[in-house]
């Protein structure tokens, strides 16, 4: 019965090819209707745009988030777009006395984590602004996922601010202060939460 148990492989491995095929073609449809559903709004379209000026961020992940957040329009702050998203930060506490480490609490929208995971592993390597706060953050921390976290929080206020401002991101964008003698940079004027 070699020759029956071989027989049942290839039926199977043909039946998962046509399945990944149609799955695949499935995909391909999806991403056409959405590009058109964008295309087909003028004001939207200008303003994802502006949003994939940002190294990192592609198309599906600008419309999963904009999607998940119905567009930024519930939101007033960057601060209830982050708890929203479950990146808030939240002592570990054991008992009633006992802290411990800081983490995130992942009590809200997974979708948009998920989503900015490979955009926040592509901005550690090619966005420099961004690159940068994750090497800071690693050299601190015992884990280099806390520094990946950091970068998705970043880039989903970098998103939430971009969109409320309707304007691109300018890698190397200086904040001017009051006092001119000092400048700041965009990565620097956000506080490290994590």
């Amino acid at each position: 019965s070699k020759d029956c148990s071989h027989d049942i492989q290839t039926f199977i491995l043909k039946s998962n090819k046509k399945l990944i095929t149609e799955i695949d073609k499935e995909i391909v449809r999806c991403l056409r209707e959405i590009n058109r559903l964008v295309k087909s709004d003028v004001g939207l379209h200008k303003k994802i745009e502006k949003l994939a000026t940002i190294k990192g961020i592609g198309m599906i992940t600008i419309v999963t988030i904009l999607a998940e957040t119905m567009g930024f329009e519930e939101f007033g702050s960057a601060k209830q777009l982050v708890s929203y998203a479950g990146y808030d930060v939240v002592q570990r506490e054991s008992g009633t006395s006992v802290k411990g480490k800081t983490r995130i609490s992942k009590k809200g929208n997974r979708y948009i984590r998920n989503a900015l995971y490979f955009p926040a592993m592509v901005a550690c390597r090619y966005n420099s602004v961004l690159k940068d706060a994750y090497t800071r953050i690693i050299l601190k921390k015992p884990s280099k996922m806390v520094g990946q976290v950091a970068v998705q929080r970043k880039l989903l206020i970098l998103m939430y601010t971009l969109w409320k401002n309707d304007t691109v991101f300018i890698e190397n964008y200086k904040v001017s202060s009051p006092d001119p003698k000092t400048e700041t940079t965009l990565d620097s004027s956000e506080p490290e939460l994590l």
